[in-house]
């Protein structure tokens, strides 16, 4: 693994605070930038649009990432969908599957709302939506059996929730799901890049590319085991073969889910930025963050007046100081030290409000992050604890 001194010249936005934001979205390295002003400089031109040397050039790097990214998860490049982000990546399964009046979606309270609302609007096509129940976070896959019936069609789950960090079972909660005729769409926001994570039998798995594979906004990607079951939700440029006056002929997958013009200078930067995650590597990554994790909680758990709500060996941390909202107590962070962290629901209202009306503080540690930093954060929270009583 790179020496952090090495990993955090990649980061130049690091000298300018002590960023604990990363479960929102990681900054980007230099070598994602550079490689997306490379493209604006030197051969920005459309994808598959045409037969010079710059659109040739451009399809080949833009391509070439979706490459990078089916080996970094171990699957067929062609099982990749590139989409805006994990919101989007979940709205294409949640239009995509034919839906009919009495089927089934079962989902968590845990969830951020881009696994939850896309399946709740879809009570007004007469989908019934049920609700996984957790415990302090944690979804016991044996409590999915009852919810189950003929007409579940998707169970939707999170991997790693964005409060509370916990990890889910996934996998058995897909076997359970499979053994009863169900599909599984997994949101892998806050786990892929920084947990070690296979695949397997899930159905379909959203990613970002602005948080663990640290790349720049605007970019994610579905996987799509089976693309049988999933119809095209928008129509346009670049996803057919022929088109006549009274009908069309659309091109395999992954094209036909990527119509116009995509993100070119994002999905570039995307594969260097996963080729820095590779030379990193996942489970030193995870090592690294959930080291930090315990760090930071075990430094602020037992001062008075905070109260902790993630469990330990977890790298995202929420927390509440008592006299002080959420956002009053992410402001004067930021005042006092340059601290950011976030505040508030973390769009996951259902759980963030079981902890405090008006949310929690939420510090969350990436792979760039120091022990220095995490001994500031915790002597800061601790003085601004002794202000505010």
């Amino acid at each position: 693994m790179y020496s952090l001194a090495c990993l955090r010249e990649e980061f130049p936005i690091l000298n300018e605070c002590i960023y604990l934001d990363s479960a929102s979205t990681s900054p980007t390295p230099r070598r994602a930038v550079e490689a997306m002003c490379d493209y604006f400089y030197h051969y920005s031109a459309n994808h598959g649009r045409g037969a010079h040397r710059l659109a040739r050039k451009t399809t080949e790097e833009f391509e070439k990432t979706r490459d990078d990214l089916g080996s970094f998860l171990g699957v067929p490049r062609d099982h990749l969908v590139f989409t805006k982000n994990t919101t989007d990546s979940i709205n294409h399964v949640a239009h995509g599957l034919k839906w009919k009046r009495g089927d089934e979606v079962i989902v968590t309270s845990i969830d951020h709302h881009s696994n939850f609302l896309p399946w709740m609007a879809l009570k007004e096509r007469g989908v019934r939506i049920k609700i996984l129940p957790h415990r302090n976070s944690i979804i016991d896959p044996e409590e999915l059996n009852p919810l189950l019936s003929k007409k579940t069609k998707i169970v939707a789950v999170t991997h790693m929730p964005n409060i509370t960090g916990t990890l889910q079972p996934v996998h058995e909660i897909t076997k359970i799901a499979h053994d009863a005729g169900a599909a599984v769409v997994v949101d892998g926001a806050q786990s892929v890049g920084h947990v070690p994570f296979e695949t397997g039998d899930i159905d379909y798995l959203a990613i970002p590319g602005h948080k663990g594979l640290l790349g720049p906004q605007g970019t994610g990607a579905l996987y799509v085991a089976d693309y049988k079951d999933l119809s095209i939700s928008n129509h346009g440029g670049g996803i057919v073969r022929n088109v006549y006056l009274d009908s069309y002929e659309l091109l395999p997958p992954p094209a036909q889910f990527e119509p116009g013009t995509p993100n070119i200078p994002g999905v570039i930067g995307l594969g260097k930025a996963i080729g820095l995650v590779r030379e990193l590597g996942v489970k030193n990554i995870h090592r690294h963050e959930t080291d930090l994790g315990k760090k930071l909680r075990a430094g602020i758990i037992d001062i008075p007046g905070v109260s902790v709500y993630s469990p330990d060996n977890t790298p995202v941390i929420s927390f509440n100081i008592d006299g002080l909202t959420p956002t009053e107590c992410a402001t004067r962070l930021d005042d006092m030290e340059r601290i950011c962290v976030r505040s508030g629901m973390h769009c996951a209202q259902p759980l963030a409000s079981s902890f405090h009306p008006e949310g929690t503080v939420r510090a969350s540690i990436g792979c760039y992050t120091t022990e220095e930093e995490i001994r500031i954060f915790c002597d800061t929270v601790n003085s601004l604890v002794s202000r505010s009583t």
